[in-house]
C-alpha cells in the first residue's frame, strides 16, 4: 500500500485552505467530521450518497490543505479533522466554516 501523503500545514498557504474549503461537497465532509469526530471513509462516502473514487478525490484536496488525516487500520481507512494543527496554523478559519456549515 502506497502511504498517503498529508500536508505539513507550515507550508499550506491560505490560499491553498481556502481552495480546500470552497467546495460545497468537501464543505459537508468537513461538517460531516467536526460532527461526528474520525470516521470511517468508506461511511463517509455511503452517508453523502457519492462515490469511492469521487470520495477519494475530495480526501485527497482535503489532506493537500492540510485539514484532514487519514489513518489505516487493517483494511480499514478512517479520517479526521486536523482542528487543532489547523486552528494553530489559520486561526478562526475552521469555527468561521463550521458555524457556515450543516453536518451532513
Amino acid at each position: 500500500m502506497r502511504d498517503t501523503f498529508h500536508a505539513e500545514l507550515a507550508n499550506v498557504s491560505l490560499a491553498d485552505a481556502m481552495h480546500g474549503l470552497s467546495d460545497p461537497l468537501r464543505l459537508r465532509i468537513v461538517g460531516l467530521l467536526a460532527h461526528q469526530g474520525e470516521t470511517e471513509c468508506s461511511d463517509i462516502y455511503n452517508a453523502l450518497g457519492i462515490s469511492k473514487s469521487n470520495a477519494s478525490h475530495h480526501f485527497r484536496v482535503l489532506r493537500e490543505c492540510g485539514i484532514l488525516l487519514r489513518t489505516h487500520q487493517g483494511q480499514q481507512q478512517s479520517a479526521r479533522l486536523r482542528a487543532d494543527e489547523f486552528e494553530a496554523r489559520f486561526p478562526g478559519l475552521l469555527r468561521a466554516v463550521l458555524d457556515n456549515v450543516d453536518p451532513a
